[in-house]
């Protein structure tokens, strides 16, 4: 760990280093023992309270706010109810994703139904979701991950982000189907030379199960399959700074360990491409409503809400100082991007008749009253230079986290566990062009489609070191750093506030549709 630490550090303060004439303090990077120290007693003392609050909010919503399907759960729980009357080759056609929900609730109502008498086949079922996001998530995913860099992120907070732990409410596809695939990516992350093959193996197995709660997972199974065959290639072909060579070493050492890095993930390729010829499309069912197109707005939707969610991570002065300084020394050029985002919100906006027909969603809102706005002035020269700044903020801060070579010596390791959990230009590359092969074709605009490009993107980032507000007078200055620590709690309590605010909305503002029987209620 410390060794790992220390790598990380080192690729952050050269980077540090080039994006500014100032000095960082070497006390930077403080004291990474003590920062780890804090990172587990974090951890060890938020989880109970986290896990008390969502319990108690859940039994609560369940039993008494919507004790009654709301809005797709009644597609996902009529199709659990069918296959717990043993009925399983009865299908509902507006469903448009695969069975792995309702095996899974199936799986999990003969489990817990014997236990919890009292409670409505709904709660039971709902319980998928909680138990998956705030047990199996947390304790089984997300720690292998924290325990690899314990100072880039904490599985509590993890657990917490607003867009995931809505779900941990309902009766939906979103939970599970992040879990698996982050497993996927965490043993691959956690294997070493000795248990490779068995690693590659079970982390496509658990890649392969994602995909039957949500097809384009299959996107992110390529992901990972890229940084499996990248962190394996970083040692034995000797990756350095010549960008061109690394890739063509990547493509060679693919072809050299294919049976052990490729083939199992080429399994789940060879699957799906069969199911994408027997189904003629990627949607199950309902394919009207769901057909995919070219709707590049999606990725600065995309973008910042990436950038808002993650603002504790990032934000400083500085930063915002070196956004400013950019646009100031790159005028014509930030001219140039504002007008083709510009012409990206006029010519591939998508507005789905789903989006202006359902208030119970605040995408909604947002589009209503912001991002479709009939003024062009909110339309266009508003949302453009927010999304030009959320395109910077999801670059650079990765950027300085970025796995860097040295020209001629290689990694000073050995071993595929000890090469830092970070990505190179290469890995990076796969993970835009992933995000947008994800959230480009979907003519809906719905923030649980970012969920996996958050993800993705965020256990890959490390903090920021610079104070939020300190920033140097002058040139000579020293930049004083700031406690990794205080930045991860405060995206803690930034998720809870969210957490907390859509809740107490979701409770306490109720409202009718002529056609349902039970009160409406705003999601995200």
């Amino acid at each position: 760990m410390p060794e790992e630490n220390a790598t990380t550090t080192e690729n952050r303060e050269e980077h540090q280093t080039q994006d500014s004439s100032l000095d960082i303090d070497a006390g930077a990077q403080g004291d990474l023992e003590n920062e780890v120290i804090s990172a587990i007693l974090g951890n060890l003392i938020l989880y109970p309270i986290l896990l008390l609050y969502f319990l108690i909010t859940f039994i609560y919503v369940t039993s008494k706010v919507i004790p009654y399907q709301f809005i797709d759960e009644k597609f996902h729980v009529g199709q659990t109810l069918t296959y717990l009357q043993g009925d399983w080759f009865n299908w509902d056609p507006k469903i448009t994703t695969p069975p792995g929900l309702y095996i899974l609730g199936w799986l999990n109502y003969h489990i817990w139904r014997p236990f919890i008498k009292s409670w409505s086949d709904l709660t039971i079922l709902r319980l998928v979701n909680f138990i998956g996001g705030m047990i199996i998530f947390p304790i089984f995913v997300l720690r292998k991950i924290f325990w690899l860099n314990a100072i880039a992120s904490w599985p509590v907070t993890l657990m917490c982000f607003p867009l995931m732990a809505t779900y941990y409410y309902l009766y939906y596809t979103d939970v599970w189907a992040t879990i698996f695939i982050l497993a996927s990516l965490a043993v691959s992350l956690s294997a070493n030379t000795s248990n490779l093959k068995r690693s590659m193996w079970l982390s496509s197995l658990l890649a392969g199960i994602s995909c039957l709660f949500r097809q384009t997972n299959i996107v992110w199974t390529g992901f990972i399959m890229v940084i499996a065959v990248e962190r394996s290639a970083i040692i034995q072909k000797q990756f350095n700074t010549h960008n061109f060579n690394n890739y063509l070493k990547l493509f060679i050492h693919s072809i050299d360990e294919f049976q052990t890095l490729v083939l199992p993930f080429a399994i789940n390729f060879v699957l799906f491409f069969i199911y994408l010829v027997w189904n003629r499309s990627i949607t199950l069912g309902d394919k009207s409503n769901h057909s995919a197109g070219l709707h590049l707005v999606q990725i600065f939707y995309c973008y910042t809400f990436i950038m808002v969610f993650s603002a504790p991570v990032w934000i400083s002065k500085r930063f915002l100082d070196r956004y400013k300084q950019r646009c100031l020394y790159k005028f014509v050029q930030t001219i140039f991007e504002l007008l083709m985002i510009m012409l990206v919100i006029r010519y591939f906006t998508k507005v789905h008749p789903f989006l202006l027909a359902d208030n119970r969603h605040y995408t909604f809102y947002l589009f209503k009253r912001i991002i479709g706005s009939k003024s062009r002035l909110i339309k266009y020269f508003l949302m453009a230079p927010i999304y030009h700044f959320s395109t910077y903020c999801y670059l650079e801060v990765i950027r300085p986290s970025q796995l860097v070579f040295h020209p001629i010596l290689p990694l000073p390791i050995k071993e595929i566990s000890e090469v830092p959990p970070l990505l190179t230009h290469i890995s990076w590359t796969a993970l835009i062009l992933c995000t947008i092969f994800t959230i480009v074709p979907s003519p809906l605009f719905e923030p649980r489609y970012y969920i996996l490009p958050y993800y993705f993107w965020r256990v890959f980032i490390l903090c920021s070191f610079e104070p939020i507000l300190d920033v140097p007078v002058n040139e000579t200055d020293v930049v004083k750093t700031a406690s990794v620590t205080k930045r991860l709690v405060l995206e803690t309590l930034w998720y809870m506030l969210f957490n907390v605010i859509t809740l107490y909305i979701f409770i306490k503002r109720p409202f009718a549709w002529d056609d349902e029987p039970h009160p409406q209620r705003i999601i995200w």
